[in-house]
């Protein structure tokens, strides 16, 4: 049986009364062109608090749509997703509302900023970075490849690396894995960092051990004596 999980793109500042059937229409249609995967895509209900339109997708869906999701709302060069992303807002902006959607698995809400003045980038970083999670996409036929790790049940896509490393991390598929390179934050005026793209140089394989086990290794790295000298070393610093 298949599992179904609900997307809500809540409309604020909207009643059922203050908008019409014909206006309704125009945003399920391009809500449903952003999310994508059509198939796996059903209305589900509209509710009444302010006016959400109510989608539930396949479970395995979700993998897909999320990111495609976010990286629209992040100003992604993808093409297909950015023009329902763009439309959508007009159309808030056109009508004094804006809109917002939790993603499942994950805690984040996308804002759909409409009428209201989007957040700007007022920094950008560049720093060496490590992510980790794991790999469940890898795509792309050029030097670089795009990778996916999966990180607190989100999946997370800005990631590129080498082709050659690319072929030896395909070995790792549904592996937990670390990746480093040269990070691209930035910062917004609400204060957030974001992650825009991590180009990674190196990866290494994370053992997915039981916490029992982790201690057991812990313990066994660091001698009875050598823990008792390394508090003690703590505390000189401390008095230092």
């Amino acid at each position: 049986m298949t599992d179904f999980i609900e997307y809500s793109f809540r409309i604020l500042g909207a009643k059922p009364e203050t908008i019409s059937m014909a206006r309704l229409g125009l945003y399920m249609v391009e809500l449903s062109k952003l999310m994508g995967a059509a198939e796996s895509v059903h209305f589900k209900e509209l509710r009444d608090q302010s006016v959400s339109i109510v989608a539930f997708v396949e479970d395995q869906a979700i993998a897909t749509i999320s990111p495609r999701i976010r990286e629209a709302a992040q100003n992604d060069n993808d093409a297909d997703a950015a023009a329902p992303w763009k439309k959508l807002n007009e159309f808030l902006a056109e009508d004094g509302w804006t809109a917002e959607m939790p993603l499942p698995n994950g805690g984040e809400t996308i804002a759909f900023p409409g009428a209201s003045k989007a957040s700007k980038i007022i920094r950008v970083v560049n720093q060496q970075t490590s992510v980790q999670g794991r790999l469940i996409r890898i795509e792309g036929a050029g030097e670089r490849v795009k990778i996916g790790l999966e990180i607190d049940g989100a999946l997370t896509a800005r990631i590129s690396i080498d082709a050659a490393h690319a072929l030896a991390l395909a070995k790792l598929f549904h592996q937990y894995v670390r990746v480093s390179g040269d990070g691209k934050w930035r910062r917004d005026t609400s204060g957030k960092w974001h992650l825009d793209d991590l180009s990674a140089a190196s990866f290494e394989l994370l053992e997915d051990l039981p916490l029992r086990q982790t201690l057991q290794k812990l313990r066994s790295a660091v001698p009875e004596s050598g823990a008792l000298s390394l508090i003690q070393a703590i505390d000189e610093l401390r008095r230092a």
